[in-house]
């Protein structure tokens, strides 16, 4: 099998290390916010720190992730083109099982993925000063009556979050629906060079296999 070399380890790590520490933050907001329908953890207490602890390693995660990019010029591969809008009607159509032809945007990152990678900077931004003012409301009471009051900013936070919880089962959706080797990728950093060939292939096979099946019936 001819394999290609796609994510670095630093790429990896910190997809990873970013990845998993949104789900924890995104469990943890949910328990603080419903602590009997959401009973995951043991105590107010826990669930706090957790945040806490995993809303600097989120910020963290992101800096150096944007540091390794403009340093290593992986930044190229993030750039919005005006071809992108065009590119991103044939994406979704794919993906939603429309057509069998994943275009080929002849870049590493396709632009539904740049947009939500380039999106997770400001929410993430959003995310860290609307926390510390629901965190310490008294310190930052004035910057919460410059946008309305601290019941606008809880509602920031969280229609927030909700982005980031749809972004992630959007982004799980769509590597389970390529098949394991593009999440192996991200592992090991190698996916088979004809990936996205063979996954044309099986795509007009299944979508062969129902056209059939819909004739038959």
């Amino acid at each position: 099998m001819n394999l290609e070399y796609r994510h670095t380890r630093l790429v990896r790590f910190f997809h990873w290390w970013n990845g998993i520490s949104m789900i924890l933050l995104a469990l943890s907001g949910f328990y603080i916010h419903f602590p009997d329908s959401f009973p995951i953890f043991p105590s107010m207490d826990v669930a706090r720190k957790i945040h806490f602890i995993f809303m600097y390693a989120v910020g963290a995660g992101v800096i150096g992730r944007l540091y390794y990019a403009f340093v290593t010029g992986d930044s190229k591969n993030f750039r919005p083109r005006f071809a992108d809008l065009g590119n991103m009607i044939g994406l979704m159509k794919y993906y939603l099982f429309i057509s069998d032809e994943l275009p080929d945007f002849g870049e590493k990152y396709n632009p539904g993925q740049k947009m939500m990678y380039l999106g997770f900077v400001p929410l993430i931004i959003i995310q860290g000063i609307t926390g510390f003012i629901l965190y310490w409301p008294t310190t930052f009471n004035h910057w919460a009556a410059f946008v309305g009051g601290m019941h606008v900013i809880r509602i920031i936070h969280y229609i927030v979050a909700w982005i980031f919880v749809y972004c992630i089962a959007a982004h799980l959706y769509l590597d389970f629906s390529e098949g394991m080797a593009n999440i192996a990728g991200m592992i090991t950093g190698y996916r088979p060079a004809d990936f996205h060939a063979k996954h044309r292939k099986k795509r007009r096979a299944t979508l062969s296999a129902k056209g059939q099946k819909t004739l038959d019936a």
